[in-house]
């Protein structure tokens, strides 16, 4: 099977490092067979800016990966963290690139805030709030896959909130046909994902996953990949291929395909 990555965040995204062309160099060292690049996404009103280019970047990044030319195929895509009410921008964007992946990097407490996922100490209305934004934003059908979906373990231990929620975001996605990822940056940090908990459960339910690195840097395009890779066969994790051809869809070593549609056209966050 081609060796891959769809996940990948460049000098762009502002808390990255590397141009675009040096991560093509590397991965044509190593034998890609293709390389997504995926930054985070940023808004016309700014929000969320400090961990993203700013949005009069986002031309310039489009076509810095448009004009790579390499003997593997090499695609243009987003990270998206969800707001129902930007669902025209971003349908927009998907109208001009060739992804979308979906994260759930940030939740909308009752009171509008914004708080990371990251923060340590996230309560019981907090991980119903993730489990929610996640399921809904998988549902608009916007997303090729959607990245690290147990990044809420990032700092919280897997208890008994935990694992109903690992349940509720895995069955939605054997539902919607829709890919999760192993991610390897949260390998490589030690943050706590991929959770093994999380991933047991997957395995239980016999949810494939694809292998990203989310490199922030030329040299972790490829560094977690066998760890990621070791962490899947352990658990028994089917892996999921990307098959040629747009829209971005999936095959498993056995021939399983998936390819998401949307449920729901109201989803919140």
């Amino acid at each position: 099977m081609i060796r891959y990555n769809l996940h990948t965040h460049s000098f762009y995204c502002g808390h990255g490092s590397g141009k675009i062309s040096e991560y093509c160099g590397r991965a044509e060292e190593e034998g890609f067979g293709v390389l997504g690049f995926s930054e985070h996404c940023p808004f016309p009103d700014g929000r969320l800016s400090a961990s993203r280019m700013p949005y009069s970047s986002m031309r310039v990044y489009e076509e810095d990966v448009r004009g790579q030319k390499r003997p593997f195929r090499i695609l243009l895509g987003y990270e998206v963290d969800y707001f129902s009410e930007m669902r025209a921008f971003y349908e927009e964007t998907a109208a001009r690139v060739d992804y979308l992946i979906g994260g759930t990097h940030f939740i909308r407490r009752a009171d509008g805030t914004l708080t990371s996922v990251f923060e340590p100490g996230l309560s019981s209305d907090d991980l119903r709030i993730y489990a929610d934004s996640t399921v809904k934003a998988m549902e608009t059908g916007l997303f090729s896959f959607y990245a690290h979906p147990d990044v809420f373990l990032s700092a919280r231990e897997f208890d008994a909130e935990a694992k109903a929620v690992s349940s509720a975001i895995l069955d939605a996605a054997a539902d919607l046909d829709i890919p999760l990822e192993i991610n390897g940056n949260g390998l490589i940090q030690g943050r706590g994902y991929p959770s093994r908990g999380f991933w047991e459960i997957a395995a239980e339910k016999g949810v494939p996953a694809l292998l990203s690195t989310d490199a922030h840097s030329v040299r972790n395009l490829d560094a977690s990949f066998e760890g990621i890779s070791a962490f899947a066969r352990e658990l028994g994790i089917e892996v999921l291929y990307p098959e040629d051809g747009l829209p971005l869809s999936f095959r498993t070593e056995r021939g399983r395909r998936m390819s998401p549609h949307p449920r729901s056209q109201d989803g919140e966050m």
